[in-house]
Formats: structure tokens, sequence, C-alpha cells
């Protein structure tokens, strides 16, 4: 694979910094604009190629220095000062908006974070090495083949649960596990009051774990997960050492959700996010909440309608969802478990103000018919993707005015962010 050496000019829409050399556009992640590095070509097509950062020739003055060795893979902006952070992700939602809208929209509000570190509330690890010496590690970015090891886990996750992963991990080392009996460790975290759980994933049912009851755990499972598939998935719990939930307190309510629940990985901003939420929504008769995970946002609207019917395609999620409305004495909502693009039409009916919190690929095609058929008097659209976002939002541009938007940094030292755009029936 050949090195080159070049100028890279601006940062682009996956956080790669984009440079030019002979005639052809090369990206890389952990230069800064305006920084000469020298790179090896790792995948290379006829007009452009992907590198890999070799060594920094001329730094930028806005560059620091990364707080791991491993932060090209798990946050390639460590190296970034954090207003360049927040400058450089606002200037990209806007730019990725523009493109897929063909309008000029311009963020009300963005919102940087207080914590650059400690901050998520869900880490992954995988493993690597030899049974009895097995380390935690991450993939390499871009080399699926390639890991880097973790000695002392992720700063961003918190000390104390990289520190429960570490007595986990001493535990698997002192039964000489290999990698071909373990898939990951995931653990979840909730911050406020305080409380994780771990679930180790395996590729081989017959495994005996001794009492897992770990210090900093909460709880512990057993989880058989099919070694034919890359992805943690739950085929089957083997066993359970005590909880296999936490709770999180968000704006006086408690949401309590599953190892295996999706729940925002930034507990400050989803608590300003849910604020800019409440502010663009209004009393009303029915509200409608696709995509609606364990309950939070719907739950945090109850108040303001006669009725919530929000819509889960996760099972798991939408048992805690169930539990999270008796919990939070919200009798007037109700969930239905199913995908978004599957639910009945009569579901929409008479709908005022419809929240949509969909994952990267954005909203199924059936959906934004449905939408555009009942066409609510507002929607709130959380996205953690502005280029789905955008698409989406060039639907309903043809009904709908954007009158409040808002950019938050869920994910500091991350290229990702999450936009909030708020679209009134024209």
């Amino acid at each position: 694979m050949r090195e080159i050496t070049l100028e890279f000019k601006k940062i682009v829409g996956e956080g790669k910094a984009l440079g030019r050399s002979e005639g052809k556009v090369i990206f890389c992640y952990g230069v800064l604009p305006d920084e000469t590095a020298r790179v090896r070509v790792t995948f290379e097509k006829k007009n452009f190629a992907e590198a890999e950062l070799l060594e920094i020739v001329t730094p930028s003055p806005r560059r620091v220095a990364p707080k791991e060795d491993h932060y090209l893979s798990c946050s390639p902006w460590q190296v970034m000062d954090y207003d360049l952070q927040c400058e450089t992700k606002k200037g990209l939602i806007e730019d990725l908006l523009y493109q897929t809208t063909k309008e000029t929209i311009r963020l009300d509000k963005f919102y940087g974070a207080q914590k650059l570190f400690g901050y998520r509330t869900k880490i992954e690890y995988s493993f690597t090495g030899e049974p009895g010496a097995l380390s935690f590690a991450f993939h390499k970015r871009g080399n699926y083949r390639e890991k880097y090891l973790l000695p002392d886990g992720c700063a961003l996750i918190s000390p104390e649960t990289n520190a429960a992963a570490l007595k986990v991990l001493a535990i698997l080392n002192s039964l000489k596990l290999s990698t071909a009996d373990l898939k990951t460790l995931i653990i979840r975290e909730a911050k406020n009051p305080g409380s994780r759980v771990a679930a180790l994933f395996m590729k081989r049912e017959d495994i005996e774990l001794p009492e897992m009851k770990v210090e900093g755990l909460n709880g512990f499972l057993a989880v058989y997960s099919n070694p034919i598939s890359s992805v943690s998935q739950v085929d089957k719990i083997l066993k359970t050492w005590g909880d296999d939930s936490v709770t999180e307190e968000i704006l006086g309510s408690k949401f309590t959700y599953g190892f295996d629940c999706f729940f925002q990985n930034n507990i400050e901003l989803f608590t300003e996010a849910l604020k800019e939420i409440r502010a663009a929504a209004f009393k009303c008769g029915k509200l409608v909440d696709l995509y609606s995970g364990v309950g939070v946002i719907g739950l945090t609207l109850r108040d303001l309608a006669d009725k919530v019917l929000a819509v889960e395609a996760s099972d798991s999620s939408a048992k805690y969802a169930a539990i999270n409305a008796l919990r939070n004495h919200a009798d007037n909502y109700e969930t239905t478990c199913s995908m978004s693009e599957k639910a009945k039409d009569k579901l929409f009916e008479g709908t005022d103000i419809l929240v949509l919190d969909p994952p990267r690929a954005g909203l199924h095609n059936k959906v934004i018919k449905q939408i555009m058929a009942i066409l609510p008097k507002r929607i709130i659209y959380l996205s953690c993707n502005p280029i789905t976002q955008g698409r989406d939002a060039a639907f309903f541009l043809e009904k709908y005015k954007i009158i409040r938007s808002a950019g938050f940094d869920f994910y500091p030292n991350t290229p990702h962010s999450e936009t909030l755009l708020v679209f009134e029936r024209a």
C-alpha cells in the first residue's frame, strides 16, 4: 500500500478530513483542516481513496493531544479542540441539510457537551488474545480484522464501569476462556442515581460461569449468541445474577430499560433535547410517538396530550415502555409493539403532534406516505443522522415549514450528533 504526504483542507460528512493528491480525493480520519499529513492508502478507486494516518507533518494550532491511543477507533475527533468540534458539527449539519433539502436551514441553537469523556451509557467490548490472557479490544476503523488493545477500557464510559469490566475480564481469564468461546461484553450504565448491568455474549451454551456478583455491577447476564452472526444478538439468556435492567431519572421521571434496549447515550444533552421538544409541543388531543423506545419522549409529554400513542418495533423496549407508563402514572399512554411502517392507518387519524426519533436509516417510505396523508399539525423530529433527516424533511417541506431547530453534541470527540427539526403545517 502506497504512502503519500498531502495537505487536508476540510472535514466532510462522515467526519473524515478531505485532501487531494494527483487529482484524486483522499479521505482520512485523525487529520484536521489545514494540516499536512503522511498517510497510507488503504482503499482506492478511480476518483477517490481512503487512507489511514501515519504522521502529522504540519499540525494545526487547534490540535490537542488525544486521551487514548485507540482514539481513531472510538472517537477520532479527540485530537480536535472542543470549540472546533462544535463549530464543525454545526456546519456539517447545516451543509448536509442543504444538500438533501435544497433549502437553507440554519440551526437556532447548538448545544455543546459538559462532559467530553465518561458520558456514554453503553459500551461494547470485544476480546482478543490467548486463553488466560484475554484483553478487551475495539475493531480498527475501516479494518474489521485488526483490533486495538484496551488495557484500561475506554474513556468514553465512566471509570467505574471500566473498573467493573476489568474485574469481569479477570474472572474470564481465570477460567481460561478463549475468543472461540466469547463474543462481546456489553455494559449499560444509568447515570442518575447510578447503576450498571453487564451482559456477556457467549458463543457456546455449555460454558459454566461462577457466581457473577461483581463489585460495581448491579446485575450480570450470561447470554448465548449464535457464533455464525457477527452481531451480539440475544438468542438465549442462560443465567442472570441480580438485575437485568437499569433505571435512569430524567426531568423528575424514572425510566427503566433492559440490557438489550435502545437508550440515549448522553443523559445531560438528552435532557436538553427533551426540554427543546417540550417547548415545541402544545396542549393537544392526540400525540403519536413513533420509534418510541422505552417511552421517554412520549412520557415526558404525557401531560400535554389527552392521549399518547407510542409505536415501537422492539418487544423488549415496548415491554419497558408499558412498565414506565405504569411507574409514572401515565393513564393516557398506550404502547403498540409494531414496526412503524406496519402500524395501522387508523392509529394516525386525528394526530395533532407527531414525534419521530428513528434509527440512522430514517423513516420508511410507507411512514412518510402515512404522514403526508394525515398531515398532523406539528412534527417533532429528532435524528442521529442529518442525511436521512434531510431526505425525509424534503417531503415534509412540501406542506410544512420549519419553526424550530437545534443541534446537540450527544457524542463528543466523535463526528456524530443529534438534530431536532420542528415542522408546522403551512
